[in-house]
């Protein structure tokens, strides 16, 4: 008897083994997927169906002068969440009340983050879905699926003139900053991506550069290139600074903006020296500058901004420095509420992946979201954290293979526990939160695409050569 396809949904949980060897309908990738125009044309269709959602309910007509992006990398909602507790509990509170910045923006929506190839995403593919509007391969920045190159909604700003800047605790060069400005079918082509910065456009037009990787743009190099002596001759009048207190001191140069902090990625928050600034000193001294620049020419401003240290806390299953790096960025987004305007200032708060945390079971209010409550013991009698990967390093075992209690070396950096043995923690495929406040912001709201991202941006702002807040009335081009 042949199966009706609207009876496999209960099959396969009657029969599990049937989701094996009955064949999956388009397990063939779709040529038209690898085509920049296909995610092009598909994130224009949502943006016009959004239009017509929301256009008798809000009216909304103000243009974004200045975009904040804000990513928090492999910020998951379970990340949010413990986040907000431990802020709260570091405060004296039970913590459960606390609230985070993002808790005051008026718009929330979820990102739909597969990659071309991919159930569940790396930070290049969704950089180039939330950066230049197109889905890719795993790995791939700034390329469609069939090597196109792909522009990021930075360069559209560029191309409006407005002033733009990259700022991230990790190397300027890794996936996800990269993709404001690179084009590499590997990411790993690390050095590759610091020659396109300095050298190629929008890389050598940013106006603010701040992060980490040194190393890349020097040391690290075989191909004889200094190119941050190659900045330095192209910005004359650039300020360079590897601390704290010499990026205060280019708070009031004239030119282009450099910051590297670190060789590699910026330290922990938890472990890193006083004299490197923080993600939210980075943030403010990057407003600060770009809307000196915006006073100039009246043109404003596009920004990106990504706590990138979040996902590394959560790779190692140590809750702790992924919490603590979630709260530094959470400081980086007040921060930004309290420079920016949003009466003229989109601002935009998401991720660009999630991770495999869990927060279980039935502790008491108050219980110390690092630790675990009392109560809260497996069929054995053994305790269990509150907080738990599906995969890591540690499985908090005895000698003889038994699940033991972790509460001998629970503390802010140490491992958390993890059911599945792996070399490290894993991404995890479910949607991320969209958080959104200033113009157009009610846009943002609902389930989407990640590759709509840069089109709504754009939409808001009139950037690019699509259906804008300044052009949706006419036939634009959908593919530029």
């Amino acid at each position: 008897m042949l199966l009706q396809l609207r009876q496999l949904p209960i099959l396969f949980l009657l029969h599990p083994i049937l989701a094996l060897s009955v064949p999956m309908v388009d397990q063939v990738q779709r040529a038209e997927e690898l085509l920049s125009s296909h995610w092009l044309s598909q994130a224009q269709t949502q943006l016009r169906e959004r239009l017509a959602r929301t256009k008798d309910s809000i009216a909304d007509v103000r243009q974004a002068k200045n975009v904040v992006m804000l990513l928090g990398d492999g910020l998951s909602i379970t990340t949010l969440t413990a986040a907000r507790i431990l802020k709260g509990q570091r405060r004296g509170g039970r913590g459960e009340e606390a609230q985070l910045a993002v808790e005051r923006f008026p718009f929330t929506g979820l990102s739909k983050t597969y990659c071309i190839d991919e159930q569940t995403p790396d930070s290049a593919c969704t950089a180039t879905a939330y950066f230049g509007g197109v889905k890719t391969h795993s790995g791939t920045v700034g390329q469609s699926g069939s090597g196109e190159r792909v522009d990021s909604v930075l360069q559209w700003a560029q191309r409006a003139g407005k002033a733009t800047g990259v700022v991230t605790t990790t190397r300027l060069t890794d996936a996800s900053p990269a993709g404001a400005y690179a084009h590499v079918s590997r990411r790993g082509e690390e050095l590759e991506i610091a020659r396109q910065l300095v050298e190629e456009e929008p890389g050598r037009n940013l106006n603010v550069i701040l992060g980490g990787g040194l190393g890349k743009f020097a040391d690290e190099r075989r191909d004889g290139k200094d190119l941050l002596a190659q900045w330095r001759e192209s910005n004359p009048n650039g300020c360079f600074a590897r601390s704290l207190k010499e990026l205060r001191n280019c708070s009031d140069a004239t030119g282009t903006l450099l910051g590297l902090f670190s060789d590699s990625h910026m330290s922990y928050h938890l472990a890193a020296s006083k004299e490197l600034p923080r993600l939210c000193d980075m943030a403010a001294a990057a407003i600060e500058k770009l809307e000196r620049k915006s006073q100039e020419d009246g043109n404003g401003y596009f920004v990106f901004i990504e706590g990138g240290r979040i996902d590394h806390g959560h790779h190692e299953t140590r809750v702790g420095y992924a919490l603590d790096e979630m709260l530094e960025f959470d400081a980086a987004v007040e921060t930004v509420i309290q420079m920016t305007d949003p009466r003229d200032t989109l601002v935009v708060v998401t991720a660009d992946h999630s991770h495999t945390l869990s927060m279980s079971g039935y502790a008491k209010r108050g219980t110390p979201i690092l630790g675990m409550g009392a109560q809260q013991r497996d069929v054995n009698g053994v305790p269990y954290s509150t907080l738990n990967y599906a995969i890591g390093k540690w499985q908090s075992l005895d000698k003889d293979g038994r699940r033991e209690s972790p509460s001998k070396t629970l503390s802010p950096t140490s491992y958390t526990p993890s059911y599945i043995h792996g070399r490290k923690g894993v991404h995890s495929g479910e949607d991320v939160v969209v958080f959104a406040m200033g113009p157009q912001s009610h846009m943002f709201g609902g389930v989407m695409e990640q590759n709509l991202l840069p089109h709504l941006m754009g939409y808001a702002a009139c950037l690019g050569n699509s259906v804008t807040l300044c052009n949706q009335d006419t036939d634009a081009d959908l593919t530029a």
